[in-house]
């Protein structure tokens, strides 16, 4: 048996259904990732990339991977950055870009507030080799293949849509508060084609929140929240992160669903490779009936900082000394 998702599929074809957000653990190192409106709030060039394994062992479990860059227009007090996301479950793949603007705005000396907007294109596909249906015939290999369901493809089938995003960002001293709503904006996705579906991208409403303090000389402790909510459901992650001296890091975090569901325990660490880079992995204790079928859950992170201002305007003009003319 390939995969076991034959039952996800009554609620997808033929009807509407949601497509959810990927599942992270290292948000609190990855802030543009969940919210637009961070583009070019780090006052540099900021590059991450994430590899995510969900559920470990468990056959058809869902496997991400994530790249995004952004940067400061300190002139127009403005930023710009791009995500790709690829997200497999099965024999179900969303892959979407995004491009995203963000404007700051000062309300103070140490308080800014960023507004972002993103746009782009997701596409959905649905591989039907891969599905086994209860009154299916299937003789392999190379023999019947007959899924004796109009709504279960043969092969794979594809759909598109455009999709927005729109974001807040409030930083104010040591605090951090972060409202998205992903996406704002996305039209149904749908297939003419035999095994044809239509599929509705779920809108999810997502809050951070981060505080950072001083807890001794070398350590800075970071402790954060993240809510994910489509308001039939939400999800929390409750995280605190440990750095000592800027160079090594440590935490842990829970994410239960709702008030009665425990998800996973998360212990996550990492390091600089050097003054630019740092690497992180993470790894999900399950604690969900699921915790009999899988081996947890790992998650790998590359972050990359430049590590100088850029963009911040004209050098002055050259002034020639009349003594040399």
């Amino acid at each position: 048996m390939k995969i076991i998702f034959t039952l996800i599929l009554s609620g997808l074809l033929g009807t509407v259904c949601a497509q959810q957000l990927t599942q992270y653990s290292l948000y609190m190192l990855n802030p543009y990732g969940l919210n637009p409106a961070y583009a070019g709030m780090e006052n540099s060039l900021i590059a991450t990339g994430v590899y995510r394994q969900q559920w470990s062992g468990l056959k058809g479990a869902p496997l991400s991977q994530h790249i995004n860059a952004h940067l400061p227009l300190y002139r127009i007090n403005s930023g710009l950055g791009f995500r790709l996301e690829n997200d497999g479950i099965g024999a179900h793949r969303a892959t979407a870009g995004y491009l995203s603007y963000s404007y700051h705005q000062g309300l103070g000396r140490n308080t800014v507030l960023s507004m972002g907007v993103s746009g782009g294109y997701l596409q959905y596909s649905l591989d039907g080799d891969k599905l086994r249906a209860p009154q299916g015939t299937y003789v392999e290999p190379g023999g019947i293949f007959d899924h004796n369901d109009p709504y279960l493809p043969e092969g794979k089938v594809t759909a598109g849509t455009p999709v927005g995003e729109v974001g807040l960002y409030l930083k104010i001293k040591k605090w951090s508060i972060g409202a998205a709503v992903q996406p704002v904006f996305a039209p149904s996705l749908s297939t003419t084609k035999s095994g044809g579906f239509r599929l509705t991208p779920n809108r999810h409403y997502l809050m951070t929140v981060n505080y950072a303090f001083d807890a001794g000389e070398n350590v800075q402790v970071q402790p954060s929240v993240l809510v994910k909510s489509d308001i039939t459901k939400t999800q929390t992650d409750i995280s605190c992160l440990a750095r000592y001296r800027e160079n090594i890091f440590a935490g842990a975090s829970f994410r239960g669903i709702g008030t009665k569901v425990n998800d996973a325990a998360v212990l996550f660490g990492g390091f600089k490779l050097n003054e630019r880079t740092i690497l992180a992995y993470s790894f999900d204790i399950p604690l969900s009936p699921l915790n009999t079928v899988n081996r947890g859950s790992h998650e790998l992170l590359l972050r990359y900082d430049l590590n100088k201002t850029i963009g911040a305007g004209k050098l002055p003009p050259v002034i020639y000394n009349p003594r040399f003319l």
